[in-house]
């Protein structure tokens, strides 16, 4: 088998990153009720009428800039994101629906957004609407800047104070925006500076330089005439703040469900700021596209050699004491006659970081079945052709069938309708995206979740009621990698056990490393109950999985 050799510097990068995480994994959590510097919402939806809210709320004393993105469930592409600038102590609300025929975040609440919308409407792009009805949520913390203690202090920072609510109004949501932009340069042009750095305009720069005289460069004074009034923003890791939680909500059955986001704490190793303008598909190593489940952005552009101190995370969250499993546990349900219906929800996050986004970026697109893998040694190394698919999916999970008084089912012809599964097996499942939806039923009964991505389970030679175990295993057909891109233009990078070929030279490009741990799963069962005779008695409730851990990361 062939492997990509890691760019030089790339190696200590990694091994500095996961330096800095020893023994966090163990303080990393999935408990609900953690607070976090990352939150996932493993499943939205605007199907069939549906509406999901999300909640957050920034429980410190710190000014944070929140990712919040949608990854749409057909092939966990970025679908929407923006970003959340929230003042201390402050709570944002939005909703998820389908406004004719367009997917749109809809949100009345005051907090800054960047970009800036007046009617709190937040359309998903046509080139991304097409298999995004369902998928999961990033809620992200990028950075911490400025702190108040009472109503009275003002912030130490700019971004701070514009963000502040005065009379429940933000003083300068246009001065915030600012900072996000592409290519800031300190104390003169706005936006992004680095991943620790921002530089914003201020209509009012005798206000802001009360607070922060030092950064702050006054259009009026002789020296900086023709300048626009700018202030500097320093950044740090957003530390465990966040609070997130959601609800699904199908208005015509009646039902409202919802729970916590899964939180995932100690996260960041540092901020991570990056420009709302533009991304990877432009070059810029600092968009929009990050942070996500692997890290930070990028520093360095094309032509100009990278740092990935901020990247390498992923396999961090696959460790066995985070979100790596080996099993998933809940329970079930196919009581028709007491109209009783139950769906699970499991989500593999992440695994968008296991392609080759080269060559996606380069316009190729998710054609995982045109690509080659590191695994054939055909194709390996060879420029013609794209190396493309190193991800878990499709897992294949091998289910255990439990009554509520320890009966186990055993498979025979006939007993047990699993839809999709492996060739010639009864007791498998297929899960081939990121977000599945396993429906069970006898036939009788209407699932919960109206769903694009649904595998289908009768359990009903056991009863009613019982529980099940999936067994979660990556696909065999190709190792497991995680791959980071690469922008710069000039390279000597070649394969690590065949240094005699040639390097791969066209730019931008991809190169990977092992994954290690399990597989990530977030997810739960939805419980529904509905009352033809009393619609307004319906309800519905949400229980999260458990799980048997997956092996610990090295």
């Amino acid at each position: 088998m062939k492997k990509l050799f890691k760019p030089l510097g790339l190696s200590a990068a990694v091994a500095a990153v996961a330096a800095g995480y020893a023994g966090v994994a163990s303080a990393q959590s999935t408990a609900i009720g953690q607070l976090g510097d990352l939150g996932i919402i493993p499943y939205y939806t605007v199907k069939d009428n549906w509406v999901t809210g999300v909640h957050i709320i920034n429980s410190s004393n710190e000014t944070q800039v929140v990712k919040l993105r949608l990854r749409r469930g057909s092939d966990s592409a970025d679908a929407l994101d923006f970003n959340l600038i929230m003042s201390p102590k402050d709570e944002w609300t939005g909703f998820i629906d389908d406004s004719d025929g367009d997917i749109v975040f809809t949100t009345d609440d005051n907090t800054c957004t960047a970009p800036i919308r007046a009617d709190g409407r937040f359309v998903m792009p046509t080139i991304f609407r097409e298999g995004a009805d369902e998928g999961y949520i990033e809620v992200i913390g990028m950075g911490a800047a400025g702190n108040t203690s009472t109503l009275d202090t003002i912030p130490n920072t700019a971004i701070a104070r514009a963000a502040e609510h005065v009379d429940g109004v933000p003083r300068d949501c246009a001065a915030v925006a600012s900072n996000f932009f592409a290519n800031g340069v300190s104390g003169t042009t706005k936006g992004i500076v680095d991943n620790e750095t921002s530089v914003q305009a201020v209509p009012d720069v005798v206000a802001y330089a009360r607070a922060t005289a030092s950064v702050c460069v006054p259009a009026a004074i002789p020296a900086n005439a023709g300048l626009p009034g700018v202030c500097d923003n320093a950044y740090s890791e957003a530390g465990n703040a966040l609070k997130v939680s959601y609800f699904f909500r199908d208005a015509t059955a009646g039902t409202e469900m919802g729970n916590n986001a899964v939180h995932i704490a100690n996260f960041s190793v540092d901020a991570w700021m990056t420009n709302q303008e533009t991304g990877l598909f432009s070059g810029d190593v600092q968009g929009f596209d990050y942070p996500d489940l692997d890290g930070g952005p990028l520093t360095g552009s094309i032509g100009v050699p990278a740092s990935y101190d901020l990247r390498g995370l992923y396999n961090n969250l696959r460790d066995g004491a985070v979100l790596g499993v080996s099993t998933v546990l809940n329970d079930w349900s196919v009581a028709a006659a007491r109209n009783v219906s139950t769906d699970w929800v499991v989500t593999m996050p992440g695994q968008y970081t296991m392609i080759d986004y080269a060559t996606w970026a380069s316009g190729a697109g998710l054609d995982f079945d045109n690509c080659a893998t590191l695994d054939d040694p055909n194709t390996a190394g060879d420029d013609s052709v794209a190396a493309c698919d190193f991800r878990d999916i499709p897992v294949t999970a091998a289910i255990t069938l439990y009554d509520r008084e320890e009966g186990e089912i055993v498979p025979e012809d006939g007993d047990l309708v699993i839809s999709p599964a492996p060739p010639g097996t009864e007791n498998e499942l297929l899960f081939p995206t990121e977000v599945n939806v396993v429906q069970w039923t006898d036939g009788s009964q209407d699932p919960v979740l109206p769903s694009d991505y649904a595998t289908t389970v009768d359990p009903s030679v056991l009863g009613e009621f019982g529980w099940a175990s999936l067994s979660v295993t990556s696909t065999d057909d190709w190792d497991q990698w995680v791959c980071q891109f690469a922008p710069s233009a000039t390279k000597d990078y070649t394969w690590s056990n065949e240094p005699n070929l040639a390097p791969r030279t066209n730019a931008p490009f991809t190169f990977c490393e092992s994954a290690t741990g399990g597989v990530p799963v977030v997810g739960f069962v939805a419980w529904q109950r509905s009352f033809p005779s009393n619609p307004d008695a319906n309800y519905g409730r949400l229980v999260e999985h458990s799980y048997t851990p997956g092996s610990t990361a090295p």
